[in-house]
């Protein structure tokens, strides 16, 4: 017997999911020969080790932009993000003018 959410319920998940805003601060940033790595505050979380990285479509189609998290391994040989959280377009973009203004 599988348990039933109640329509209402996925509702309002859905609409808390949209509402999530982030205070984010960048406080360290480093560029390196491929990516930039930086430290960030987040809702008064500090994050050490992230990295920016632009990247090319497969399809030669344009770029993207991918922040990563530190990670560990784990036993099992593959890598796991320590820390996570949703990273929006307007997140990247906060991110993306005070990396400039450090470097």
């Amino acid at each position: 017997m599988a348990i039933q959410k109640k329509k209402t319920e996925e509702k309002k998940t859905e609409e808390k999911k949209q509402e999530v805003k982030h205070e984010i601060k960048v406080t360290r940033a480093k560029e390196l020969d491929k990516c930039i790595m930086f430290d960030m505050e987040v809702n008064g979380v500090t994050i050490y080790g992230c990295n920016y990285r632009e990247l090319e479509r497969k399809d030669g189609s344009g770029s993207f932009v991918k922040i990563g998290f530190p990670s560990k391994k784990g036993k099992d040989d593959k890598y796991y993000n320590e820390v996570y959280f949703p990273v929006s377009d307007d997140d990247i973009a906060t991110m993306e003018k005070q990396i400039e203004a450090l470097i």
